[in-house]
């Protein structure tokens, strides 16, 4: 899996996916960033130095989550989101299901599309649940990359069931940007801070993509293999 960095060779810049970027593409860009970036009806934020640094991690050095990332994300954790923003997951899925409604689709598992999706149990359900895999990647594993590993493969394998119904590994993307702009609008102390913070759980973010991305990939590979057995052994 490398050093948990994801590859532009794996997944494609957003704007190729989906015709418009939700973060710009060139460091001049992000730099000459002074509004919030729109993507259809909202807004997501990130300081404006953020933008260069996040595009530093396309240099596989810097993608190494560090001791001081890992401290950054923990009093993060600590600090704020135990605290003060318990439902993070939460609005970063409405964000997501904003950005692209067949992610409404997918978690309904093409039978039907909640109303009103706040008060959808089964977002519900899945928000929590994201929010104690990540609590036990910070607590209990200490962010090793290696117990992060096992995890985020197992993670990966269940979710390539859901292919069938329109999950693709590139819908991550979408979440880690919008899980990244929660992330930048806490108030921190300083901007250094918040800059820090935010590169720290990019960092993260992109191993547990990453090898969300591998597993799924080969898991998908062998539920076709085995649909191909059953078709062959029925004709």
């Amino acid at each position: 899996m490398g050093n948990g960095c994801t590859s532009n060779k794996i997944r494609p810049r957003l704007n190729t996916m989906y015709g418009e970027s939700i973060i710009t593409n060139t460091i001049d860009q992000k730099l000459a960033a002074v509004n919030p970036v729109k993507v259809k009806t909202f807004v997501i934020v990130l300081p404006k130095q953020a933008y260069a640094d996040l595009n530093n991690l396309n240099n596989e050095n810097n993608c190494q989550l560090t001791m001081y990332d890992r401290e950054l994300i923990a009093r993060c954790w600590r600090q704020h989101i135990i605290t003060k923003k318990p439902d993070i997951f939460h609005k970063t899925m409405l964000r997501c299901i904003e950005a692209s409604p067949k992610l409404n689709e997918i978690i309904a598992c093409g039978r039907y599309c909640y109303r009103d999706l706040r008060k959808w149990p089964k977002l519900n359900k899945i928000c929590q649940a994201q929010f104690k895999f990540y609590e036990r990647l910070i607590y209990e594993l200490n962010m090793d990359e290696q117990k992060m590993l096992d995890s985020c493969i197992k993670l990966g394998e269940t979710h390539a069931g859901y292919a069938r119904f329109g999950m693709k590994p590139h819908f991550l993307d979408i979440y880690q940007q919008q899980f990244l702009g929660l992330i930048a609008c806490i108030e921190f102390e300083s901007s250094k801070e918040r800059k820090e913070t935010v590169v720290a759980f990019s960092r993260l973010c992109s191993f547990i993509i990453n090898a969300f991305i591998n597993a799924y990939a080969v898991k998908r590979s062998e539920l076709k293999e085995q649909e191909r057995a059953i078709n062959n052994n029925t004709t």
